[in-house]
């Protein structure tokens, strides 16, 4: 028995604490939500009574009493004219990949609502400032952006509205927004392009016969000075339009629409692509000058340019929208890669001729004639003589021997006593060497020595036969590889710019 009331105790006791915390957390709820805004017509008598009689709430109470936002002014009458005016507080760059931008403003409507007309009795100024909780106990245009992708209010510290009453029933609504609106883009010259891009207002759900919008007079779009990374614009260039359109089945919407025309700056991709695409084309031309049986250097060098100038082509394209047509920076990039392709076709075309069999044939034949030529005359008769007169090699030297050893030794009598005689030394080829007595090499002033010397060296290797025309391609080349990358940049920059 005990053990049941225990039982009963504890389940009671487990009731009661799981109440107290859910009245805990609704009540925490509770002071986390705002109050809500009652309109004066859902109030009671005797919450308007408590309001002093001669206070503004008061007379805003009486004007919103009878007050029905669900029906726009002048109802069965004439439509109302909605002034429109935009103050631009920021304006981002355009994404080319998603074409859109994205811009930061004050949207301003102006209406007139005649019930909303200030009595007689208000002693006050024309223009009455009202909290942004009444904003929804007015009637509002059903105004949209009809470009729009995506947008959001801003509530920061609190909902960024501000909204009129002037004496005469004028309601003038201010709110900041931050829109991303979409910009078809015409890519044709870019990056020499200039964009136009729309904002278009329209009426979601009012017709023409109940709703205009207009452009306020003066100056309908306020734009400071703004500094965008590619693009310029400039005050001077916005336009304003009417875009009024049909829907069938519904009738005709009022729109209006303001047009920004925006210049690319071209700076960027001239420092990050153009210079240096085109130092690279450059960089592919040394080639000619490198020798044609250098392949070892010719060969790594356009594999680089025609590598490096598709890398910017891949590169590019990821950050551009896939279109259909070719931009003029395509045009360029092609241009560019097609020139260091030409590079490698023509050092290929260089080596056909330099291995070509017949051309080296040609080409020793060609140089041995020269050789012939140059040969005859003076070379045939100092094979075999010092000074062309011709007194054999070996004679003269012999003589030249011969005077040296008679001014040192006197007699053969002193060469045979002597043991050590330098005569025994003497080579077997005396006759046709340069040495005296002494077996000392001698100096012969008629320049015998050299041209033995020249003729005891080696050989050296043969060089290597390159056929005329292939040296004469590369001459070409670097004529004509300049000269029509150069006309190219004159027909390129003539069009685009």
């Amino acid at each position: 028995m005990k053990f049941l009331l225990a039982v009963l105790f504890f389940i009671s006791f487990s009731v009661w604490v799981e109440e107290v915390c859910s009245k805990e957390k609704s009540s925490k709820k509770g002071k986390g939500k705002k109050k809500q805004y009652l309109c004066p017509s859902q109030q009671s008598a005797e919450d308007l009574a408590r309001v002093p009689a001669n206070s503004t709430s008061n007379i805003l109470n009486r004007l919103l009493l009878t007050y029905d936002p669900r029906i726009r002014p002048n109802f069965k009458g004439i439509p109302v004219d909605v002034a429109v005016n935009i103050f631009i507080n920021s304006f981002g760059s355009i994404q080319e990949t998603t074409m859109d931008y994205r811009v930061n403003i004050f949207l301003r409507q102006k209406w007139n609502d005649p019930r909303l007309k200030l009595p007689n009795d208000w002693r006050g100024s024309d223009t009455l400032t009202v909290d942004p909780t009444m904003f929804k106990c007015l009637w509002k245009p059903d105004l949209f952006f009809a470009n729009e992708k995506n947008a959001n209010f801003h509530d920061v510290t609190q909902e960024n509205i501000l909204l009129f009453i002037f004496r005469d029933g004028d309601v003038l609504v201010s709110m900041r927004l931050s829109i991303t609106l979409s910009c078809p883009l015409d890519l044709t010259l870019f990056p020499m392009d200039t964009q136009r891009c729309k904002m278009q207002l329209e009426s979601f759900g009012y017709t023409t016969d109940d709703l205009r919008f207009i452009w306020q007079s003066g100056d309908p779009v306020q734009l400071e000075k703004i500094a965008l990374p590619q693009f310029d614009i400039k005050k001077e260039d916005i336009e304003y339009g009417n875009c009024t359109k049909y829907y069938k089945g519904t009738g005709y919407y009022t729109c209006v629409e303001v047009i920004f025309t925006l210049r690319r700056q071209v700076g960027f991709y001239m420092m990050g692509v153009y210079a240096p695409t085109l130092l690279i084309v450059v960089l592919s031309w040394l080639s000619f000058w490198i020798n044609p049986d250098a392949s070892a250097a010719r060969v790594p060098l356009g594999i680089f340019s025609v590598l490096s100038l598709a890398s910017e082509c891949t590169t590019l394209a990821a950050e551009l929208p896939k279109v259909s047509y070719v931009k003029a920076l395509d045009v360029w990039l092609i241009v560019c890669l097609l020139f260091g392709f030409a590079s490698l076709v023509e050092y290929a075309v260089v080596q056909v001729m330099l291995n070509n069999p017949k051309r080296i044939e040609a080409e020793k034949a060609k140089m041995a004639k020269a050789e012939q030529a140059e040969g005859k005359g003076g070379n045939a008769a100092k094979k075999n003589t010092v000074n062309g007169t011709g007194t054999p090699v070996h004679i003269s030297t012999l003589q030249v021997g011969e005077t040296r050893c008679k001014k040192v030794c006197t007699s053969k009598s002193d060469l045979r006593s002597n043991d050590f005689s330098i005569v025994g030394s003497l080579p077997r080829d005396f006759e046709l060497s340069n040495y005296d007595c002494y077996g000392k090499p001698i100096e012969v002033n008629n320049g015998l020595g050299k041209s033995q010397a020249k003729n005891n060296k080696k050989p050296p290797p043969p060089k290597p036969v390159i056929p005329s025309a292939a040296k004469r391609i590369d001459l070409y080349a670097r004529a004509l590889f300049p000269f029509c990358f150069l006309f190219f940049n004159v027909i390129y920059w003539s069009i685009y710019l």
